[in-house]
Parts: structure tokens; C-alpha cells; sequence
């Protein structure tokens, strides 16, 4: 970049936050830093801190409601009251420029100017069964226009299948009580386990969509997959056991897209485990207390990202990995402490057969005693055991010891109608390792309607895909109806 994203950062930050300068603020997140207010795993249920934490920018997809594992499962809509039918529609008009960008060179596609303009649809139904059961159908469908637009035949095939159009479940599953003390949700829905609202470290049952970095918050980012979940409820503690048949892995820029991290060479096909033969398997023990909680965590899953195999023809496989893990929450007064740690075994790379254990571990804290503010800040780190130096040559790029370090800066205005956000996410110990840099402005015009304003500033440093996407900044804006 010819200055760099920090500053960058810094003069957008100051055009969407009035606070900046008057108050230091905090940022946040990484391809997806997250924190959502529907999600109440992130605080205990007893003495909650005030919860400024919206529907932070980023995505454009409006967010899941991520299943907890809370006891709230068993009390079904009582919203509803005596409706049996509840019918919800999300319409929303997404745009984006990019003005960072140089002219492409050679067949390339051009990604200057408008990178974005999708129109989508997404109704739910919900469908009230009796007391204590109910259903849920959501379905995602999108047309993004900016490829008429600029012409479809300067798009690889690739990008025009991936990004162009989506007619998907997003969610559809039937839940209910079976005992007082014992609830089952079937069906495609998603599952958020942990405590951080940035990073992942134990919240691994879901797959991301990883197509825009950055760009969006974890909560829309997390694809449903289709699972049967029991909760077990005894006094303070909630035991989980979840099957997951469905086999699904993270989304990934298509070849050719301006995100795409290997340039001109396409990727190999990839080795799919089957649906159901393949099923993966998970628990989790949650004990909610007064002003602190704590969770325990087991899955046995595949790694939502690849690996190349060394094998002719080459492929991208998925590795089995085991993880266990503990998180906590704490509140005191103004201030919500949490932690995380995963022992993940299994891993494997494309320049050895070798697998290998990783030790994931993450600190964070949440501050919320300015009025109609919250300032966050996570750290990650993940350090690999019995490490070998080659890891990190390429195509592994893997280093021994690999921080992240999230932060979030969230105030509302005008009767809670306007929003600022500003969030940073960079890779190492310092800005100057790389990450990106976003702001944005939400402004709630009524009660069914909103508009988003804002930009991303991406700085390179020494990981591939920084590397690869660091001419991708660029302005956004999103209007949201919902009837």
C-alpha cells in the first residue's frame, strides 16, 4: 500500500465514531471476529453486564441465532402466543467498491470499482406445533447484479458459480421437549460453543464462509449444517450430545475471485468424506453460576480447512481431529473476563504424512461501564507440538508459535437508533504483522428497516492470504427491510 493500513485505518475510524478521539477505543476481529447479542454464551446467565454488542457491520447476510446450549431451547417461541404460523422475510441491497485495486493485467477480471451489488431474499417460516414443539424452514437466496453489470464473460466460471447466485437452506429443523429435563432440536441449524466473540478456539462444529475476509462478523459467517442435538438440563449444569451427519467445510474464494489465494493456479479436486457413513460426534458439559459459568468440550470432526496430499494426482483432503477444550466467563462489576483452551489432535499438512497436536489457547475482556459503550480485546495464541522447522516453507506456511490479537470499540447514539463500530484484527504482536481494519456506521431508521455504512483496510504482512488480498480495500453500504 503506498501508506499504511494503520493510519488508513485510523482516518476511517474517525469518520463513523464520534467517540474515537474522546475515548480510546477498541477494535476487533479476524476473517470473521464476531460478537452478537443473541448470543448469550458469551456472558453468564446470572449478573449479565450491559450488552452493547449489535449487529456490528459486517455481514451482509442477516445473522443466524446461534443455539447456546442455554435451557432458553426448551422454551419454545412463547412470543408466538396463540399463533401457529410466524412468517418472517429478510430483504436486503448489499454494494461494495473497491478503489485500492490496480488495472489487471493480462485475462484477469477487473475488480476496481463496484465489486458488489446483491439483492437477496431470505423468508422464514416458523410453525408452532403445540406447547412444546415447534419448526423452523429458512432459506437463503441472493443475485448479486455487479457481474451483469461489469460483464459476466471477464468472470471465471469459477467465481460466477460461487459468488453470482445462492438458493440455499439456511436453516430447517424441528425441536421440542421430550421430558422436563430433556430437549431435541433435529435438523440443518448452528451451534456456537465458547466464550470468545472474536476468535475461535472451541467453537469448531460449524464451517465459515470465508469468501469475503474480513467483511463480515462470525455470526454471519457460520454455515448451518444439519445435526440431532440433546440437551440433558440438571440443576445448574446442561449436558450436550450432538451427531452431525452432515459433511460440510468452509466456503473459499473461488478461482479467480480478487480474494483467491493462488493466483493463476487452480487448486487440485477435493477427497469428501460421505454424509452419514462419516458422521461426527460431539459433547459438551455447560454449569451456569451466579456472575460466572464454565464449559467442557469434545468433538470428534473433520478440519473444516484443507490440505494438499502428496499423492499423484494431488487432492485436497480433510484430516479427523479430535479436540478438548474448557471455557469460562467471569463477571466483575463493569468488566466480563473469559478464557478458552483446546488441545487439538490430528492435523495434518501437505509436506509430510506426520500428524500433529496443536495447543490453542485464549484470554479477553469485555468492558461496558462507559454508558452506550464496549470496548473488547482477545488474544489467541496456537503453538504446535513437537514442531518441525519445514512447516514453514510454503506450501505449509505454518509457524510453531501463531498469535492473533482482536479488538472491538461499539457505542450506540439517538436513542440506540444510530450504531459505530469499529474493529481490528491483526495477525502477530504488533499492526505491523498484518490484519485488517473496518468501521462502519448502522443507523435503525425504524423498526423493520436499516442502513450500513462503512470500509475495510487490509494491511499485508507475512501470511499468504494477507499477502494475496492487501489492494482489496474498499466502502460498503447495506440496506435491510424485514417484513
Amino acid at each position: 500500500m503506498p501508506c499504511s493500513g494503520f493510519w488508513k485505518a485510523i482516518i476511517l475510524s474517525a469518520l463513523v465514531s464520534p467517540h474515537l478521539f474522546a475515548a480510546e477505543p477498541s477494535l476487533d476481529e479476524l476473517m470473521g471476529g464476531f460478537d452478537d447479542a443473541s448470543t448469550p454464551s458469551s456472558t453468564p446467565s446470572n449478573n449479565k453486564p450491559n450488552d452493547s454488542f449489535d449487529e456490528l457491520l459486517g455481514g451482509f447476510d442477516e445473522a443466524p441465532k446461534g443455539d447456546t446450549g442455554t435451557s432458553d431451547e426448551s422454551e419454545i417461541n412463547d412470543d408466538i402466543n396463540e399463533k401457529k404460523w410466524n412468517i418472517n422475510t429478510l430483504f436486503s441491497v448489499s454494494a461494495s467498491y473497491s478503489y485500492q485495486q490496480d488495472k489487471p493485467q493480462g485475462d484477469n477480471a477487473d475488480y476496481r470499482g463496484l465489486t458488489k451489488l446483491r439483492v437477496k431474499i431470505q423468508p422464514e417460516w416458523q410453525y408452532k406445533i403445540n406447547a412444546k414443539w415447534d419448526t423452523v424452514i429458512s432459506i437463503n437466496t441472493n443475485y448479486d447484479l455487479a457481474y451483469r453489470i461489469k460483464g459476466r464473460s471477464d468472470f471465471s466460471q469459477d467465481t460466477l458459480d460461487t459468488n453470482e447466485s445462492e438458493l440455499e437452506i439456511k436453516e430447517m429443523f424441528l425441536r421440542g421437549t421430550i421430558t422436563p429435563q430433556l430437549d431435541i432440536k433435529i435438523g440443518r441449524q448452528i451451534v456456537v460453543w465458547g466464550k470468545s466473540d472474536s476468535l475461535r478456539v472451541v467453537d469448531i462444529l460449524n464451517p465459515l464462509d470465508f469468501r469475503e475476509p474480513g467483511m463480515v462478523d462470525i455470526e454471519d459467517l457460520r454455515l448451518p449444517i444439519s445435526m440431532i442435538k440433546s440437551d440433558y438440563y440438571m440443576g445448574d449444569w446442561n449436558l450436550s450430545a450432538i451427531i452431525i451427519p452432515e459433511i460440510r467445510f468452509n466456503k473459499l474464494p473461488p478461482f479467480g475471485s480478487d480474494f483467491y489465494l493462488a493466483g493463476n493456479n487452480l487448486l487440485p479436486p477435493e477427497d469428501k468424506p460421505n454424509h452419514f457413513s462419516d458422521s461426527e460426534f460431539a459433547l459438551a458439559m455447560m454449569g451456569n453460576f451466579s456472575g460466572w459459568d464454565v464449559s467442557l468440550h469434545y468433538a470428534n470432526v473433520y478440519n473444516d480447512m484443507p490440505h494438499l496430499s502428496i499423492t499423484n494426482p494431488k487432492r485436497r483432503e480433510y484430516a479427523r481431529i479430535n479436540m478438548g477444550g474448557v471455557a469460562a466467563n467471569i463477571v466483575s462489576g463493569s468488566w466480563l473476563l473469559k478464557s478458552e483452551l483446546a488441545y487439538i489432535d490430528g492435523l495434518a499438512f501437505t509436506s509430510t504424512q506426520k500428524k500433529y497436536s496443536r495447543m490453542d489457547a485464549m484470554v479477553g475482556t469485555d468492558y461496558t461501564g462507559i454508558t452506550d459503550m464496549t470496548f473488547s480485546v482477545e488474544a489467541v495464541n496456537r503453538y504446535v507440538l513437537a514442531y518441525d522447522d519445514f512447516l514453514n516453507s510454503s506450501p505449509d506456511s505454518t509457524k510453531e508459535n501463531e498469535n492473533q490479537i482482536s479488538l472491538r470499540y461499539t457505542a450506540t447514539f439517538l436513542h440506540q437508533k444510530l450504531t459505530s463500530t469499529i474493529l481490528a484484527t491483526f495477525f502477530g504482536k504488533s499492526p505491523d504483522d498484518g490484519g485488517f481494519y473496518r468501521a462502519s456506521l448502522d443507523y435503525e431508521l425504524d423498526d423493520a428497516m436499516s442502513i450500513i455504512v462503512g470500509g475495510i483496510v487490509y494491511q499485508s504482512g507475512d501470511s499468504l492470504l494477507l499477502k494475496s488480498i492487501a489492494s482489496n480495500d474498499r466502502v460498503f453500504a447495506d440496506f435491510r427491510y424485514s417484513f
